[in-house]
């Protein structure tokens, strides 16, 4: 089994590379683009089938709305898929007090994400994620930062609203003004 490259490391999801057979109803599957800049989400539906948050002709476009493609048509563009470990993810999102106060300084983000997560999920079985994201066929209200394709794979699976890609490029940013402001 390939292991993912060290530059797509995510503490918050724990992603494990997979074959097309290997997937299972319900799995949320993504997929590295333009070299790892992002990933793409989405639920694995059967039959060769998924549903996901994006333009018909791409990713992005004019056109974005939660629908049903073929897992070949999900996949262009990139040579491996990954499923997430829920229960490993599931371990690793919740965020300590601890974590937020550090010698001399508070983490901002990290208080943040405190303040406005929840730690009050579900983890729907297959058959439940599945009839969850066929409930959002049709939705057009993509937001890149509050209800992109990860959100909606993450809510299909646990209820929650969740981007860990959205959460890194806010520590990101965050760690970038604390640099700028020392």
């Amino acid at each position: 089994m390939k292991e993912l490259p060290q530059h797509y490391d995510n503490r918050q999801l724990v992603k494990k590379i997979v074959s097309d057979d290997e997937l299972r109803l319900g799995d949320v599957v993504g997929i590295h683009r333009m070299g790892g800049l992002y990933d793409h989400y989405g639920i694995y539906t059967g039959n060769g089938e998924m549903i996901h948050y994006a333009d018909p002709s791409g990713d992005f476009g004019t056109n974005i709305v939660v629908h049903r493609t073929t897992l070949k048509k999900f996949k262009e563009g990139s040579d491996a898929i990954f499923t997430i470990d829920f229960d490993k993810y599931l371990k690793n999102r919740q965020v300590k007090l601890f974590d937020i106060l550090t010698p001399l300084r508070i983490d901002f983000v990290k208080l943040l994400e405190l303040l406005f997560s929840s730690n009050d999920y579900h983890l729907y079985s297959p058959e439940e994620t599945v009839a969850r994201a066929e409930s959002r066929l049709g939705e057009k209200s993509y937001n890149i930062a509050t209800n992109n394709c990860e959100h909606f794979a993450i809510w299909c699976k646990t209820g929650l609203n969740e981007s860990s890609q959205v959460k890194n490029l806010l520590e990101a940013v965050g760690n970038i003004v604390r640099v700028k402001i020392k």
